[in-house]
């Protein structure tokens, strides 16, 4: 009975280490794809499996969350007045290990670092940022698109860098930079790491840990920039290119905000809308609030929060279905945890501003049986006529 936990402990703790290079790789990615302009790759292992017990029972597997956070706005002031909008996100990794206690992981304007304020200790950096290089350059990557993902098995990140981002260069002069941040005054971090030299380019202007909502455990990073040959700003997207306001190479973004000022889709998971979770079929509710129609031409399972639900098949019926589109494996079946989306036999179309409900059925394990779905997470992907590509996560109910 001592030995079971303490051999736990130990599965938990290399996956902890597992983890950790995952996501040192996971920051690396995002920070290269915004400077070399081109697609990387990344693998995350979400969780880990308990060696089988024949003399005692385990605990369940610890499962673990990969998702972003709500989006904030980096603001860029010149020195009229004139003012740029770019949205970017916050990427959070949190454990559910049973026998070691570890804080979640963050990564947060290319510094990644272990979170250990429930203990009351300040953050554990893991890696230093490179958001200010030797005071000259202050280099900026918005990580936009949302993206959300549970469970043990190995999930795939695409960064996907922004692809004919208009380059606006007409800021003037002296420029005023505010970058939302985890990392807050109490930490010290942003005071320690940038160190204002005599004639620096770039220069630390405090922490205001009032500037968001105080709720969100938000801060305000303000630096001071001599002109914009001095800064550099890119966009990457997760699993698609940025959706959120394209930025390229230099200042500002396209359309100036959190949305692009062209037309676009941009769908959200409304509800579970019923069916019948019991018997592995799900129904849910997406809604299109973007300023065009979208096409929904493949469908990708990313995750499930079951752990023994690796397809879904539903013989000569479709796996997929709703809003006059569907996709009909027949013989063969739609893998959970698919290296990229699987086409459909005919489109799915959400008009702007209407809500429609879609059907996958039947999740189970490769031994054939169904898996009650009530009260258990689905991540999917949705690709669109465009290419663009939309993560969500469908909650469903008992």
């Amino acid at each position: 009975m001592q030995v079971v936990p303490q051999q736990n402990a130990q599965t938990e703790f290399e996956h902890f280490e597992e983890v950790r290079n995952d996501l040192v790789e996971l920051r690396n990615g995002i920070l290269s794809a915004g400077s070399s302009e081109r697609p990387q790759f990344v693998d995350v292992k979400l969780g880990t499996n308990f060696q089988t017990r024949l003399f005692a029972i385990n605990p369940p597997d610890p499962a673990g969350t990969l998702q972003t956070s709500q989006r904030y706005n980096i603001t860029i002031t010149d020195e009229f007045g004139e003012t740029e909008n770019i949205s970017t996100r916050f990427v959070r990794y949190r454990p559910g290990y049973n026998e070691i206690q570890v804080g979640s992981t963050w990564y947060d304007n290319s510094v990644l670092y272990l979170d250990e304020q429930e203990s009351g200790d300040r953050a554990v950096i893991i890696e230093d940022q490179n958001l200010v290089v030797d005071n000259d350059t202050l280099r900026i990557t918005a990580l936009q698109n949302e993206f959300q993902a549970s469970g043990t098995r190995r999930v795939s990140l695409e960064l996907y860098p922004a692809n004919n981002a208009t380059n606006l260069s007409d800021l003037e002069g002296e420029l005023n930079v505010t970058i939302p941040t985890r990392l807050g005054a109490d930490d010290g971090y942003w005071n320690e790491s940038i160190e204002t030299k005599s004639g620096s380019s770039v220069r630390y202007g405090g922490i205001d840990d009032n500037k968001y909502n105080s709720s969100d455990e938000v801060s305000a990073l303000y630096l001071d920039v001599n002109s914009s040959d001095n800064i550099t700003v890119n966009s990457v997207g997760i699993q698609s290119e940025p959706a959120e306001g394209a930025v390229g190479d230099n200042v500002g973004p396209v359309g100036g905000g959190d949305t692009d000022s062209s037309n676009q889709p941009e769908i959200r998971y409304v509800a579970d809308s019923g069916a019948q979770p019991n018997k592995g079929e799900i129904s849910f509710e997406l809604e299109n609030v973007g300023t065009a129609d979208a096409t929904i031409t493949g469908i990708r399972i990313d995750s499930t929060t079951d752990s023994k639900a690796d397809r879904v098949n539903n013989g000569a019926n479709p796996e997929f279905s709703g809003a006059g589109g569907e996709l009909n494996l027949q013989s063969t079946f739609l893998e959970i945890g698919a290296p990229s989306p699987t086409n459909l036999d005919t489109n799915a179309q959400i008009t702007q501003g209407s809500t429609e409900t879609f059907n996958l059925q039947v999740f189970r394990r490769s031994k054939g049986d169904s898996r009650p779905m009530k009260n258990e997470d689905v991540t999917i992907t949705i690709e669109l006529s465009d290419g663009t590509r939309t993560t969500l996560t469908i909650e469903i109910g008992p």
